[in-house]
């Protein structure tokens, strides 16, 4: 084997981003015999190139994307009304029995664009004796009116949620006070 082929091993495992073994290297140039000064010191540099291979951090990787874009505008849940409501089990909102109520009016809306409207999705009526009500979240948020009127139908107790979402269903709900 020659001195070239030796530094040349050298060189390929060094491109190859391993670690060769110098001291071998050293000592096969050595048993060659004659002057292998030069040979060493050219050695030697293939090691430098290696050390400073070794010294240079390499770039991180750019972020990944995120899997899904998080909401541009995100909307906290308020509770606007004379009523106490709360959460239930599962996705229910819940409210204490009020004696004086014959009927609730419900009306679910639905906002598709943060900036727009809420529209209508469903209405109904519930007993006066009912006390929960079970709601279909998704990713858009929903705006729940609840109504309560008496014998007469004069309004009695109402409240109104809104920004309704699985994602902030379980986030504490903001209260606003009610003129009524």
């Amino acid at each position: 084997m020659s001195t070239e082929e030796i530094i040349d091993e050298a060189r390929a495992a060094v491109a190859a981003g391993r670690s060769p073994d110098w001291k071998a290297l050293r000592d096969r140039l050595r048993a060659l015999g004659g002057d292998q000064r030069e040979a060493l010191r050219r050695l030697e540099r293939v090691g430098a190139v290696q050390r400073a291979r070794a010294s240079v951090v390499p770039a991180a990787p750019p972020p990944a994307a995120p899997a899904s874009r998080p909401a541009l505008l995100r909307s906290r849940a308020t509770v606007t009304g004379n009523m106490d409501v709360r959460r239930g089990d599962g996705t229910t909102l819940t409210w204490a029995r009020e004696p004086k109520i014959v009927t609730w009016e419900l009306r679910i809306s639905e906002r598709h664009d943060p900036r727009g409207d809420y529209e209508v999705r469903e209405t109904g009526e519930l007993a006066g004796d009912a006390t929960g009500v079970e709601l279909p979240l998704g990713d858009t948020p929903l705006r729940v009116h609840l109504l309560g009127r008496d014998r007469g139908g004069r309004l009695v107790r109402r409240a109104i949620v809104s920004g309704l979402t699985r994602e902030t269903w379980a986030d504490r709900w903001q209260r606003r006070a009610s003129a009524s």
